[in-house]
């Protein structure tokens, strides 16, 4: 009896496979940028507070989990399964990898910013509260699509978080912006050199972060029954 051949490839499987691979690989190259980030900081900055250190570390550290967990998605995507279009359509470890631990990764940065805010100018202390419930919405909703949402569907969870976590991105770079303007004149040394390449790099992260949540979104919402979004869904978390 002759044996069984290859079960033949789906026409435009590329369309469904391509996000699914680029994304773990963007995500792996910008974990290397990130390791030379958190040596640099370790090197230049060892008199910062302990908390500090230790929540950039704890980041640091998250995102090495997450690295390797997009690793083992690929793993099982394009090795283990390879051919087997039922290991193919399974999320792995792609729902916590992806949208639980970019909600946990947001939250803890958005908050940080928030709280930096409020150290620049305490009269912002409403504006801080505003992104602090903002990081709160965006993860609960990061949590809710990575444990209770379903595949194939248009999800409420995916709205709660990416939009939530958009506006908060942009309420801290318009904050940044607000604050380097604010600054502008100064005479302390502090505040006309050092204080402005904080800002400005905290505003280009931060626009750069939205840009991406926003194209994201734009390809979940624009093609639902695609999976474009999740490339850049897959590195938002080291942005």
């Amino acid at each position: 009896m002759a044996e069984a051949g290859p079960s033949p490839i789906l026409p435009g499987i590329a369309r469904y496979t391509a996000p699914m691979l680029f994304g773990p690989l963007f995500n792996w190259a910008l974990y290397g940028v990130l390791c030379v980030q958190t040596y640099v900081y370790s090197y230049n900055f060892p008199d910062d507070k302990r908390l500090l250190k230790l929540l950039a570390y704890f980041v640091f550290l998250l995102e090495t989990a997450q690295t390797a967990l997009t690793g083992a998605d690929a793993y099982y995507w394009f090795m283990a399964g390879f051919g087997d279009l039922g290991s193919l359509m399974k999320p792995w470890f792609a729902r916590i990898d992806i949208a639980v631990m970019d909600g946990v990764i947001s939250f803890i940065v958005q908050v940080f910013f928030g709280y930096r805010i409020w150290t620049l100018n305490r009269r912002l202390w409403w504006l801080c509260l505003i992104i602090a419930a903002l990081s709160v919405t965006q993860a609960i909703g990061a949590f809710w699509d990575g444990f209770m949402g379903k595949s194939n569907v248009i999800k409420p969870s995916l709205y709660l978080w990416f939009s939530s976590s958009v506006l908060a991105d942009i309420l801290i770079a318009v904050a940044m912006a607000y604050l380097l303007i604010q600054r502008r004149g100064n005479e302390n040394r502090y505040s006309n050199y050092v204080l402005p390449r904080v800002v400005r790099l905290t505003i280009e992260t931060n626009m750069l972060t939205t840009t991406v949540a926003i194209v994201t979104f734009a390809l979940y919402i624009g093609f639902p029954n695609e999976v474009y979004y999740a490339t850049p869904a897959g590195v938002i978390g080291k942005l």
